[in-house]
């Protein structure tokens, strides 16, 4: 009877020492998973996404450049000063053919301007006839004009002495006040032997326009001297335009011309 009991204490001992070796050699368990790790799981066989990177269109060394800022249309020019003629002022034109030649195509444009004209003319006439005459005094004095123009010289370009000119050129331009004058010299068919340089430099404070420069092509009627019906008009538009580019429109006076009186 004590041999089987002896084996079976043996039988117990031996399997406990073997389920002693065997949980001393078992990996230990794994923790359970938290909540964050379940709802957003990370595959390791795809790596994150790389963030997208802005186009460059420069190097480094040369950052690109930035295009200049482009200014409105009225800000990129000043605007042009206006031409426009004094409306309702008069202009007075005096002298000999010339002035006539001239006058009647003048007035024409003038008064399209809207201005009023007045045209005095002498045939033949000199300079002396209406520095020392009465036909212009009572011209000033019945039209009261903004502007007067004088057309004359024609008469005197083969004088052998121009400077007697010197004289009555002044006193006619005197005879005007201060009011603003332009003197046209004729346009010159021939050389002349000085009178228009006696007039250029005698007439200030008036302005001096040499029809000879404005319009030296001008076509000629049939005397050769005067300007034919074309011509006229030619010559008339040429100083037309300039007395709107002579003309200032900030001067004090409706007619203060550019460089002339005030």
């Amino acid at each position: 009877m004590q041999k089987p009991r002896r084996r079976r204490r043996l039988q117990l001992h031996l399997l406990s020492l073997v389920l002693t070796a065997a949980c001393a050699t078992a990996p230990p368990p794994r923790p359970a998973p938290t909540p964050a790790a379940i709802s957003a799981p990370v595959s390791a066989a795809e790596p994150p996404p790389t963030p997208a990177l802005a186009p460059v269109t420069g190097t480094a060394e040369t950052p690109p450049a930035s295009p200049a800022p482009s200014l409105p249309a009225e800000a990129s020019a000043s605007p042009p000063p206006t031409l426009d003629l004094p409306k309702g002022t008069r202009v007075l034109q005096v002298g000999d053919s010339f002035a006539d030649a001239l006058g009647v195509d003048l007035g024409k444009l003038l008064k399209g301007a809207g201005l009023r004209t007045s045209l005095e003319t002498k045939t033949p006439s000199y300079i002396g006839d209406w520095a020392f005459g009465d036909v212009l005094r009572k011209a000033i004095s019945n039209y009261n004009p903004d502007l007067v123009l004088i057309t004359l010289g024609a008469n005197e370009v083969e004088i052998p002495v121009p400077t007697q000119r010197v004289g009555p050129v002044q006193h006619l331009v005197k005879s005007l006040g201060d009011r603003p004058c332009v003197w046209v010299l004729p346009p010159l068919w021939k050389q002349d032997t000085g009178v228009m340089q006696v007039i250029k430099d005698n007439a200030k404070p008036c302005q001096v326009l040499d029809s000879s420069l404005l319009v030296p092509s001008l076509p000629r009627g049939p005397d050769h001297i005067h300007p034919s019906k074309e011509g006229r008009l030619i010559w008339a538009t040429a100083v037309f335009d300039w007395l709107k580019q002579a003309r200032d429109p900030e001067g004090p006076r409706p007619w203060s011309l550019r460089g002339g009186p005030s």
